[in-house]
């Protein structure tokens, strides 16, 4: 018995597809998506910037609020990492994965993501700078409070 002849290989290279797995529709053959369809970006990080905007311009409220106690400090500084930080790594993320998904080539990518992500940095950074100058307000008032309680600064 003879072992079956096996076709040339020059190593690195995959065979060709068996007639039966060629499709005639693109993106329905073999290594495409599974149902059928083209890869599309994911909209996760855009509904996710415009949440953590959002959160941020309405914490506004309380913070101003509650200005003179500790509470704005602590509320100051959770607006201020969800408008000011979540949101650029957001934009992030959506850059990175929709930049890995055009390895694909039945991927279609939604430059709009990117555009309206940018766009909800900036104003998340607006926001941010809000919260920065009410949190510096209640540190400031509280430092200068201490200096005056302890004698180092007299009126």
């Amino acid at each position: 018995m003879s072992a079956p002849k096996l076709p040339p290989s020059n190593g690195s290279r995959a065979p060709s597809p068996r007639p039966s797995q060629v499709s005639a529709r693109p993106g329905t053959g073999r290594g495409g998506p599974a149902q059928g369809g083209p890869l599309r970006a994911s909209i996760l990080p855009l509904l996710l910037g415009i949440g953590s905007v959002f959160a941020g311009a309405v914490l506004l409220i309380p913070a101003n609020a509650a200005a003179g106690g500790s509470g704005a400090i602590s509320i100051g500084l959770i607006g201020y990492f969800l408008a000011g930080f979540a949101t650029p790594l957001l934009w992030g993320w959506d850059a990175a994965a929709q930049r890995r998904g055009y390895i694909n080539p039945n991927f279609q990518g939604k430059r709009g993501y990117s555009s309206t992500l940018r766009v909800l940095a900036l104003a998340g950074i607006a926001i941010s700078v809000v919260h920065l100058l009410i949190v510096s307000t209640v540190v400031a008032e509280k430092i200068s409070e201490w200096l005056f309680i302890n004698g180092f600064v007299a009126v």
